[in-house]
């Protein structure tokens, strides 16, 4: 018995020492580790997103802010043991539903949330005050609240698509906000709370806040005002146009730097998540366009360069060019006669430009292109920039070449065409383009400063200075009369453009726009503007007017000297097809003549049916409004002619008659099936077949003749002509260039 008990001792004791020993190793090995895991077992860890630096404008103007405001979280495990006490204290049902009140939410989530077997849930994240203040005054067990702090966007639309939003989570999530997201966004922080097995918040047991650090403030390019400038006369155009889009960019020629970028429709970066999603995307840098003529100016520069022309070399414009067996009309269908090259600009001739680009060659065309940054991104620092879409030149053939000398067949990001037009304007360098100006830490050290980068010289300076002639031309006298600046000379393109169809192809639509940079002498600004398929689908008279507005102020706001007195050689006055009184024909002669318009009878007859432009339409004044008449009473109209007309105003006229159409092709209408003056019934159905040549009548012909001196250039520059089969017209100021036209 006794040596049983000695053996059980024994065994003991060995367990003992072996207990004791392993605990000894352990706390003598394992102690740090023993105690994270027993404080890790009791705390709860919550991150505390830090405040993101702040986005401000180049002179310090807030553009976006973090503010602090409250989170709800709940302990459902308190509120449960609240519900369960004696005489129900708290009542879970109460408190599910005032914060479902309070809070704006689904009480049955609340509930959900309330039953789950945690201590640690969100009910809302960064809630206003008025609604933590409500919550607060109840003094609910377990309904806590922790500090966070959410973006705020002071300026509201302004800038969205550069600035962009951060998420919920604090994360950037598109613009500056997304491109700069690990500058802005700090260190995170933790909040430790201590709880029992049961998990019971412990009272006066370990608490610990460990405050988030703050990311650094950025300061951007962008000058409020000018931005401000910019929007304002964007949201004009597509108000007044009906235009789906607008775009715009300010650029400081001399460094690259962004002082405005916008485009309209926008949307407030405060309610992001209201939006429609496809207003969020930056098209100044993400969008791709054919620029049509106002890619004029860099192939200006490309063949000044390579001296195959010079500013004063003669031309003549026959109406076209043959590139082989192809022929290539200009947008003065009579040609425009004996020109020198600056004329040719100034007209916006196409033919001029057939000819210099075949001079420069294919292989020097491309590499004027890679020069002046057209083949690859600029590297700008937001997010999303696309590529360009180019011919490739292998595959290129010379009707290519021709088409792209004057802005078609090739697309380009709005970005890299106001970098290459800044170079032109920059004496021949090329800057690489960019928008944060510097970024300062949250003691307000600087942490890095953007210095003006040139990427290449890509023409000299004296090839610079006579393009810079060669477009104040354009403005004085030529197709950009609307972008005169009083005080100013300016130098600037207009450009109309085909719009390219999802399908493939071309579409009817037309992309217009206006670039150019002042002072011409001494240039300090550029300017693109582009509106997408307006009603007037013309650069002069579209975007014109945009980039006028918008240079004029941003000139005087910059406090840019005068370098000469002049006033615009012509003030070009707009006004408003009216509202007809009645569909009495003489009561709408006499309203469109009282605004001072031209009105036209195109089908005679006692009841007015139809009249084109549409009322609202701006028309420069003396210019033409037709009317269609017809009988008061009977089933038959008389057949008018659509040759001309566009597909809008064809399908405005057929509809208003009475009539229906199968529209054929794209561009003006150059044929349709039932001969104009023969009497048909209504509800006749023909077809309507549209292209990019139309016939010029003989009144036509002799108007333009008209304005030719005794040397045969034009002295007053149309940007093209608007025809009609029975009452031809020119009005030299409203009508604008062309895209290619193949026969």
């Amino acid at each position: 018995m006794k040596n049983r008990m000695r053996t059980v001792l024994l065994i003991f004791a060995v367990v003992i020492i072996c207990i004791i020993a392993k605990l000894g190793y352990e706390q003598l090995f394992h102690a740090s580790q023993l105690e994270n895991g027993a404080l890790n077992a009791r705390l709860r860890e919550v991150d505390i997103k830090p405040n993101r630096g702040a986005i401000y404008d180049r002179k310090g103007n807030q553009l976006a802010i973090s503010i602090a405001t409250e989170s709800v979280y709940i302990n459902p495990r308190v509120i449960r043991e609240a519900d369960a006490a004696e005489k129900k204290r708290q009542p879970r049902e109460e408190v599910a539903k005032n914060l479902a009140s309070i809070l704006e939410l689904d009480e049955n989530e609340i509930n959900e949330k309330i039953d789950k077997n945690v201590s640690f849930v969100y009910i809302k994240r960064r809630i206003p005050d008025e609604q933590a203040t409500a919550l607060k005054e109840l003094d609910y067990k377990g309904v806590y609240f922790l500090e966070e702090s959410r973006r705020s966007y002071p300026k509201g639309s302004l800038a969205s698509q550069i600035i962009g939003f951060a998420g919920i989570d604090n994360q950037g999530l598109n613009g500056i906000e997304l491109q700069y997201d690990d500058t802005l966004l700090g260190s995170s922080g933790k909040f430790l709370m201590e709880y029992d097995g049961a998990g019971n918040e412990i009272p006066q047991a370990t608490e610990n806040y460990i405050p988030s650090e703050p990311g650094c403030d950025i300061y951007l390019t962008l000058d409020e005002t000018i931005q401000y400038i910019i929007e304002r006369e964007l949201k004009k155009v597509v108000q007044e146009q009906d235009a789906p889009q607008a775009t715009a960019i300010v650029m400081d020629v001399k460094t690259g730097a962004v002082l405005g970028m916008a485009n309209y429709p926008d949307y407030d970066p405060n309610d992001y998540g209201s939006a429609d999603s496809s207003l969020w995307s930056n098209f100044a840098v993400n969008g791709l366009y054919e620029p049509g003529s106002t890619f004029k100016i860099l192939t200006t520069a490309m063949v000044l360069e390579e001296r195959v022309t010079n500013v004063n070399e003669g031309f003549y414009c026959a109406g076209y060019q043959y590139i082989g067996k192809l022929k290539m009309s200009c947008h003065k269908k009579i040609g425009h006669g004996a020109e020198s090259f600056t004329q040719g600009v100034a007209n916006s001739c196409n033919p001029v430009f057939v000819e210099v680009s075949r001079r420069l060659g294919m292989s020097k065309f491309y590499d004027y292109l890679k020069g002046f940054g057209m083949t690859e991104p600029t590297g700008i620092d937001l997010p999303g920039e696309a590529d360009s879409l180019i011919v490739p030149e292998k595959s290129a053939v010379p009707y290519d070449l021709a088409s792209m000398s004057i802005g078609q067949a090739n697309a380009f990001t709005p970005i890299q065409m106001i970098t290459a037009i800044s170079a032109v304007a920059n004496g021949g360098k090329l800057m690489k383009p960019y928008i944060v100006e510097k970024i300062e830490d949250p003691d307000g050290k600087l942490v890095k400063q953007t210095e003006p980068e040139v990427v290449r010289q890509v023409i000299s300076e004296d090839t610079a200075r006579e393009v810079w002639a060669v477009l104040e031309t354009v403005v004085s006298s030529g197709t950009g009369k609307q972008g005169q600046i009083e005080g100013y000379k300016v130098a600037g393109k207009t450009g109309t453009a085909e719009k390219v169809s999802a399908g493939g192809g071309y579409s009817s639509a037309r992309v217009v726009s206006f670039a150019g940079f002042a002072p011409a002498e001494n240039p300090q600004i550029a300017c693109l503007v582009i509106v997408d398929d307006p009603i007037d689908a013309h650069g002069g008279s579209t975007a014109g007017p945009v980039f006028q507005k918008i240079m004029e102020d941003s000139l005087r706001y910059l406090e840019v000297p005068k370098d000469v007195t002049i006033t615009p050689t012509e003030a070009i006055e707009e006004v408003a097809v009216p509202a007809m009184p009645d569909n009495n024909p003489m009561n709408a002669i006499e309203a469109i003549k009282a605004v001072g318009l031209t009105p036209i009878v195109e089908t005679q007859g006692e009841v007015l049916y139809t009249f084109v432009p549409a009322e609202g339409t701006k028309v420069q004044k003396s210019g033409n409004v037709y009317l269609y008449c017809g009988p008061a009473e009977g089933t038959q109209v008389v057949m008018p002619s659509l040759y001309g007309r566009t597909i809008k105003e064809v399908d405005r006229i057929l509809s208003g008659l009475g009539l229906s159409g199968t529209m054929n092709g794209s561009g003006l209408c150059v044929g349709q099936s039932i001969e104009a003056g023969q009497v048909i019934e209504k509800g006749t159905a023909l077809i309507v077949d549209f292209g990019t040549t139309v016939p010029d009548t003989s009144e036509t012909i002799a108007e333009q003749e008209g304005n030719l001196t005794e040397d045969n250039t034009i002295t007053d520059v149309e940007d093209s002509v608007e025809s009609t089969t029975n009452s031809a017209t020119v009005d030299s100021q409203q009508v604008d260039e062309t895209e290619p036209i193949w026969d």
